[in-house]
């Protein structure tokens, strides 16, 4: 089984959203959540429609992507730096884009084995049978790492940068999209209580002002869609996500 590249991220709150909710306002909101990605995966890139509207333009993306419920894998078919560069141009995005203004997520990015399987069919009695059966050690451990952050936020994996050590200075390459921080784990003795790559949230500083603006928007994200933040976990994931925010003042 081939290694790749693999963005694995897990919305926070999931449950919670789907049973706060109607069926009308999950609906809009399933679709705010693909238009999302697909954004993400056109990096900028639209096409227009009728009356205006424009839809991002997926058509030279070289980035696969599936969707299951509360989880978004994106990954490449390849190793190459190129193929990493673009995974990170696309994960970098949908961070930001959902932590500061839509549904807080935690990811992982790695390098590691998987292999989706995918197809659909629909008989004569209109019974669809779709299998999207993906596979691996990567997914595996993407999923046991991420379930184990304690913040809305993403990180760049060991694996990632024992890949590409050889190949690129590993600062000036990931610094567009990640810098070095400490990330809360549930279990740092398992993952380490050590410095590694991290997502940004911002490019460049924040003053006081926009601060004080970025943060009550992560708020309004952990609260939207009746979403409660009374728990003592969520309180705990919110104040490590600000935590971090707060390394982007400017002094």
């Amino acid at each position: 089984m081939a290694k790749k590249f693999i963005a694995y991220f897990d919305y926070l709150g999931y449950k919670e959203f789907i049973l706060n909710n109607s069926s009308d306002h999950l609906k809009t909101r399933a679709g705010h959540i693909l238009r999302d990605i697909e954004i993400s995966l056109g990096q900028g890139k639209y096409l227009p429609l009728q009356h205006g509207a424009i839809v991002a333009d997926l058509s030279s993306t070289r980035i696969n992507c599936l969707n299951i419920s509360d989880t978004v894998i994106f990954w490449t078919n390849d190793d190459s730096i190129e193929s990493l560069e673009e995974l990170l141009l696309v994960a970098y995005e949908f961070n930001w884009r959902e932590i500061l203004y839509s549904f807080p997520v935690r990811g992982i990015i790695c390098y590691d084995e998987m292999e989706m399987i995918s197809s659909q069919q629909k008989n004569m009695a209109g019974a669809i049978y779709s299998p999207n059966l993906i596979y691996g050690k990567g997914l595996v451990q993407a999923h046991l790492k991420a379930d184990n952050l304690s913040w809305a936020g993403s990180v760049v994996d060991e694996t990632v940068i024992e890949q590409i050590k050889d190949k690129v200075d590993i600062p000036s390459f990931l610094s567009p999209f990640a810098k070095l921080y400490t990330a809360p784990y549930k279990n740092p003795e398992i993952y380490g209580n050590a410095e590694e790559y991290t997502l940004n949230l911002i490019k460049g500083d924040l003053d006081k002002e926009s601060f004080n603006n970025v943060e009550q928007g992560i708020i309004a994200a952990f609260r939207n869609d009746n979403k409660s933040i009374d728990n003592p976990r969520v309180q705990e994931i919110l104040k490590n996500t600000i935590v971090y925010l707060k390394t982007y003042l400017s002094i």
